[in-house]
Parts: C-alpha cells; structure tokens; sequence
C-alpha cells in the first residue's frame, strides 16, 4: 500500500519538482533522531489520535519513529481531505510552529504509532543548538509553506489583482526585498495566501554578500537558508503559486513619491508594487570596526531609520497616524527581521516577524481598495 497521499507528487516528477519535494518531506536518519531525542519525549498512540487541532494555536513537533501520520485540511464543506501522510523518520510541522498564526491543518495517527514528540519550546532550543538538523527542519518547513498550494486539490490562489481584458495585473500586490529568513517567510506566507508576490532574494546579505556571514552578527542565523539554493528551487515553481522570484536581483532605489510605489533592480527594471517589506538585514559599516549597519541605503532616505539606518516601524516611526505594526513612517511599506529597528537579531524571531507582516500587509490593501 502506498501510504503517500495521492496527488502530493506525480509518479514522474520533472528533476526540480522532485528535489523540492525530497527536500521539504525528508526522512531523517537514526543519527538525526538520535541528536532530537533529548529536546523531546517518546509517545504510543492509538489510531485515530489527534495530535494537532486545526484553528488551534498549541501545536508541537512531531518525529515518526514508527507507524503512519496523516495531516488532513478542512474544506469548505467542512469535509476533511488528506494531504499527505508522514511516515517513519519523517516529521510534521511547518513555519506556522514559530508564529501566533493557528493551526492551518490537523494531524492524526493513522496507525497504532511511535512518535518522539518536542514542544514548541523545546523546538526553538532545538534550532539552536542542533545546526545541521536545524538546517534541515528550516528547509523543509520553508519549502512546505512555497509549496501549499501546489498540493491542494481543489486549486490554486485567487489574487487579489484582478485581470483587466484578460491579461494579468502588472501591479504587484507585495514586493519583499530581502531572501534572508524574514523575507523567505513573509514572501511564502504572502504568495500562499493568494497575494501576486515579488521576492527579491539578493537584496539580503545573508552569506553571500560580503560581510555577513552565517555567523556575522546576526545570531542564529542558518546557513543553508541563506546561501542562495533555497531561493533557485523557489524561483524554479514560483509560477505554481503565483510568486515571482528573483534571487540573484537586488534592489538599487525606491519611490515613495508615487503610489503604486516603484522599486528599481539593479539590472534597470522597474517594478510597481502596492505594498513593501523590507527584509534586507545589515553589513558591514564602511569604517571598520564600527556597529553594523541595516542595509537600507537604498531607500535613499524615504524612510524614518535610526543613525544606523534601522527601519523605525508603529509608533516610533515619525509621521505615523496608524501605527500598524511592522509599518514604516512611509503607508504600506514594512520592515521585518534585522533591518527593522528593536529587533531581535535572531533566525527565528525574523521568520516569525516576516510571516505576523503579511497579516498587516492584508489589512493594509484591503484598506487602500476602498
């Protein structure tokens, strides 16, 4: 019996389908299990046990040690519909496990099962302190949330910028400018939720660019997230769920004399966009020695920042009347993770901040549309 869902993958995957998948559904090994053990407990479940709510926001991580584990959505009839059923080795969880967002499905055990159970706690010390696995959990929860819709079957997002005489919006909905793991997560959250999305991966100094490594001041910061593969298979099925990305692209200035607002590339593109997060992070200051800077230069001082050029965002931000949060002194254009000022520097508070802006990012446009 093939334990797989149907329609997660077809049997004949084209190469990059199938790494994307391999890699968001990974198996570990015994070593890997062994170095999660300490961070969590052993548990037996019976059939049918539901080990998390959908609409619940308590949720834990889950290993399958043995047995069968079946993650289900509600539909609209309120029928559930399984997605895909993990198996030994494999494990439940997606971005959501670092956010306030609720559960988007419910996981059962589909069998009598053995499953090694880590709160979300404990998970967090986990990422921390266990690098190559933590790679290996990022990757795959990132990979999973790009990869939402592709394995709903009863299809894809509807954008919020309708098509005119038949052809598509050249307006984007949301430009994230940023492929480090604030921007990776605001830009999946965003494309997934039916937003037309741009990501501008290079725009990150995340490993590649000089003067930020994965160790460079910005602690916890993971290394395989950033080093530019994630965002190439991103990039390859960005067109399934209506994102465009553009890793090896950065941003050279920004207009916020005009609404859409426009964001130029550095190869001279212009790009039109309601909405703005900014997910840049920082480099090297030019004199050495000197405090970090947030990489906001070329916003060419649109922005409220600090005196290192860190994004003042809510109430702090000079000119704000609605002091949303996450939002600049500039209407619509956000800031998450390193770049924004008050930030915690840190792998997973930029993942939680990237997804949380979405939501503003929604109440904004709805707002501007009327």
């Amino acid at each position: 019996m093939n334990h797989r869902a149907a329609g997660v993958a077809p049997s004949n995957p084209p190469p990059s389908l199938s790494v994307l998948h391999a890699q968001a559904f990974p198996m570990l090994d015994r070593a890997m299990i062994d170095r999660a053990a300490p961070y969590g407990m052993e548990i037996s479940v019976a059939p049918g046990s539901v080990l998390l709510n959908s609409g619940d926001r308590e949720a834990a991580f889950y290993i399958v040690l043995e047995g069968y584990i079946e993650v289900l959505e509600c539909e609209s009839d309120r029928a559930m519909h399984s997605l895909l059923v993990h198996r030994d080795g494999e494990f439940t969880g997606s971005l959501d496990l670092f956010t306030d967002r609720p559960n988007a499905v419910t996981v059962r055990a589909d069998s009598a099962s053995r499953l090694l159970r880590i709160s979300r706690a404990a998970l967090e010390h986990l990422i921390l302190a266990e690098r190559a696995l933590a790679e290996i959990l990022l990757r795959a929860f990132i990979l999973r949330r790009i990869g939402y819709l592709r394995q709903r079957p009863y299809g894809g997002a509807i954008l919020r910028c309708a098509a005119r005489d038949g052809r598509e919006d050249p307006v984007m909905d949301l430009a994230v400018i940023g492929g480090g793991p604030a921007g990776l997560a605001a830009a999946a959250y965003a494309a997934s939720e039916g937003l037309q999305t741009l990501l501008v991966g290079g725009s990150m100094s995340c490993g590649e660019a000089p003067g930020l490594g994965a160790l460079s001041g910005f602690p916890g910061t993971i290394s395989g997230l950033c080093d530019g593969g994630l965002l190439r298979r991103a990039e390859d099925q960005s067109s399934r769920f209506g994102a465009h990305v553009l890793p090896r692209r950065t941003v050279s200035g920004f207009d916020g004399d005009c609404y859409p607002y426009r964001v130029w590339l550095d190869d001279g593109q212009m790009v039109e966009t309601r909405s703005l997060i900014v997910a840049t992070g920082m480099q090297e200051a030019a004199a050495g020695g000197a405090p970090l800077e947030a990489n906001t230069a070329w916003l060419d001082g649109w922005l409220d920042t600090d005196d290192q050029g860190y994004i003042h965002t809510g109430r702090a931000a000079a000119g704000s009347m609605q002091a949303r949060a996450y939002e600049s002194s500039q209407p619509g254009v956000f800031a998450v993770g390193a770049v924004r000022a008050g930030s915690v520097k840190h792998v997973l508070a930029s993942i939680a901040e990237g997804a949380a802006a979405v939501q503003v990012v929604h109440r904004f446009l709805d707002a501007s549309a009327h």
